[in-house]
């Protein structure tokens, strides 16, 4: 195998790269699956979009690389492919991966452990939150695969091989919807030196990258929001252009079945029909009767009504007639009763008088005789 083909096979094509994306960000973000040894970023920076070449220094980091297919970069879903060439003027040399030594590397490599089926939910940060409380401190986390695949990976470096130990005896554990695989990752993510030059040269491109263009970002949310509500609207609209298609075609079905059926089904049909409004008209002309014997029976109820009242009233009147009558009779036996009182006193008066005229003519017959008895003594 020639040189340009080896070189060829650890060689990747990316296509879709954000223009707010530098190369040092690519190459940082294309580090988690190995050392990235040169990079070539192309394309018109007036253009939105723009491609690059990045080689690995060994073929398995390339095709471990393309699992990022698909992945979000910036503001894009990047496209990675293997390379049909290699890099031959690269624009980015990694200047300490050949000269880095095979201890530092051993070092670094024991103190990394490679996490895959990671549930897609989980973010870098929980990631990283849920490794330092239960094993130390986490010196670099990477976690990388596509988003729209349900499970991701990452590589995760501690500062001491008890950690990483520690984070070993964690696989099987259950963080999300899914169980972690936790084995011993067969590479470092990156040497020592170059995590620490390259921390520095992330705040500034970090800088660089949201600061200028916030505004941009800022616009092509507000412009996807509105792409999305007007084709919301549009589906709308669709949907409901569908139902009143469907509502036609069911018409008109019913209409081509009706002419198309037989004869005897259409006799029968338009007997049903007839034996319907049949049916209907009973109803009504029952409901009619109904209202009639209801009529006539308020009718009667106010006519025993009427009749009652009329009979309340004779008997009321008949009822002061005899009244009327009885009194005057009481009234004539009470004056007939004062008379009789009347010729008792008169009569009792009268008989008293009698009485007491007799006395008196007795008295004066006595006096009389008395008088008369003594003249004659006198005369004696």
């Amino acid at each position: 195998m020639s040189y340009m083909q080896s070189k060829k096979m650890c060689t990747i094509f990316i296509t879709c790269i954000d223009v707010a994306i530098s190369e040092e960000q690519l190459v940082q973000y294309f580090s988690s699956c190995g050392t990235v040894a040169a990079c070539k970023l192309c394309g018109d920076t007036n253009h939105p979009k723009r491609f690059a070449f990045i080689e690995y220094t060994a073929p398995i980091e390339a095709d471990k690389a393309l699992s990022l297919n698909g992945s979000n970069l910036g503001f894009y879903s990047i496209q990675v492919q293997p390379s049909k060439t290699a890099i031959k003027n690269p624009s980015y040399m990694n200047p300490n991966y050949k000269v880095s030594t095979n201890d530092d590397q051993y070092g670094t490599q024991q103190l990394t452990v490679y996490v895959k089926n990671i549930d897609v939910r989980v973010t870098e940060f929980q990631l990283r939150a849920f490794f330092e409380k239960t094993c130390g401190t986490v010196m670099n986390i990477i976690l990388a695969g596509n988003t729209r695949h349900p499970t991701r990976f990452a590589f995760i470096e501690f500062s001491n091989e008890d950690e990483a130990r520690n984070a070993l005896m964690l696989n099987g554990t259950v963080i999300g919807d899914k169980t972690l695989s936790i084995v011993k990752s067969t590479q470092p993510i990156k040497n020592r030196s170059q995590l620490s030059s390259e921390r520095e040269k992330n705040h500034l491109n970090n800088n660089k990258f949201n600061q200028p263009n916030l505004e941009s970002s800022l616009s092509l949310i507000q412009q996807q929001q509105e792409m999305i509500r007007k084709q919301s609207e549009e589906l709308e609209k669709f949907k409901l252009l569908q139902q009143q298609q469907q509502q036609q075609i069911e018409q008109i079905k019913k209409q081509k079945f009706l002419t198309n059926q037989d004869p005897q089904i259409q006799t029968q049909t338009q007997q049903q029909q007839q034996q319907q409004q049949q049916q209907q008209q009973q109803q009504q002309q029952q409901q009619q009767q109904q209202q009639q014997q209801q009529q006539q029976k308020q009718q009667q109820q106010q006519d025993i009504d009427n009749f009652n009242d009329n009979v309340q009233t004779t008997s009321s009147d008949k009822y002061k007639e005899s009244s009327l009558e009885n009194q005057r009779e009481i009234q004539k036996d009470e004056s007939q009763q004062i008379e009789k009182e009347r010729a008792r006193t008169e009569r009792k008066r009268s008989r008293n008088y009698s009485n007491e005229n007799y006395n008196d003519l007795k008295e004066r017959r006595e006096i009389n005789q008395n008088l008369h008895s003594s003249e004659n003594e006198k005369q004696n």
